[in-house]
Order: C-alpha cells, then sequence, then structure tokens
C-alpha cells in the first residue's frame, strides 16, 4: 500500500523531526516548501516559518523532485546570501530592507509551471516507501 505524502506530512509538520532519517526529513522539508509557496508564495515561505526548512529541502530536491526544483529553490535561497538566515524574523527583516518582493514573486510561475508537470506527490509518496520496506 503507497504512503500518502500529505498524511505522512500532517503526521510530523508540527513535531520535532530530528528523530527521522534524512530523506524523510528532506520530503518534510520538501513539503513545508510547497504548501507554503502554494498558500502565500515565496515571500511568505520565507517570510514565515516554512523557510526554515529550505536548506533541507535544497539538499533533497535534486534526487527527490529533479534539478529543475533543487535550481528554482537554491535561486531563491541565494537572495538570502552566505549564512542563510533560519532566524524567519531575519529573513523578513531581509526581504523588506533589500526589496526582495519582486524577486521572490518571479519565482512564483516558474514554481507553479513544477507542480503541475512534475507528479511531485507521487514521487515524494515513493521515496516515503522506499524508506520502509
Amino acid at each position: 500500500m503507497a504512503t500518502d505524502v500529505w498524511e505522512f506530512y500532517e503526521q510530523y509538520a508540527e513535531e520535532d523531526r530530528s528523530s527521522l532519517n534524512e530523506r524523510d526529513r528532506q520530503v518534510l522539508a520538501i513539503c513545508d516548501f510547497r504548501q507554503e509557496v502554494n498558500s502565500g508564495g515565496f515571500d511568505s515561505y520565507f517570510r514565515y516559518w516554512g523557510g526554515d526548512t529550505a536548506l533541507t529541502a535544497v539538499a533533497g530536491l535534486p534526487r527527490l523532485l529533479g534539478a529543475g526544483w533543487a535550481e528554482l529553490l537554491g535561486e531563491a535561497v541565494a537572495l538570502f546570501g552566505v549564512p542563510y538566515a533560519l532566524d524567519s524574523d531575519d529573513r523578513a527583516e531581509k526581504i523588506g530592507r533589500d526589496s526582495l518582493e519582486a524577486a521572490l514573486g518571479e519565482f512564483d510561475q516558474r514554481f507553479r509551471k513544477l507542480e503541475v508537470s512534475t507528479g511531485a506527490d507521487a514521487r515524494l509518496a515513493e521515496a516515503i516507501g522506499a524508506n520502509r520496506t
């Protein structure tokens, strides 16, 4: 029986993920990314808690959803400089201070194209299932 990626996500959305294996943490971080960008765009993702797991998502995207996804999020993360701010307040301040709203908005359309063309739910569910066997 296939694992539903969003049921898996709901199970761990507000839980401590540190005891999970790396692939499961990456799947959950990618779900954070997809959930938050679908809800409010890249601006919202980085301005609030969703962006806290961006580096974990970037690490898992090439293997789990493909290079296009990794490039997209990697480019967006790069706008925040090195080191990437893990605190949402710091990221929100940078968005306002550096006027990143327009740049982040440009990523939204690319994201939507990937969402409709990738079959992301099925690929993430397959990754979860592979960890269970």
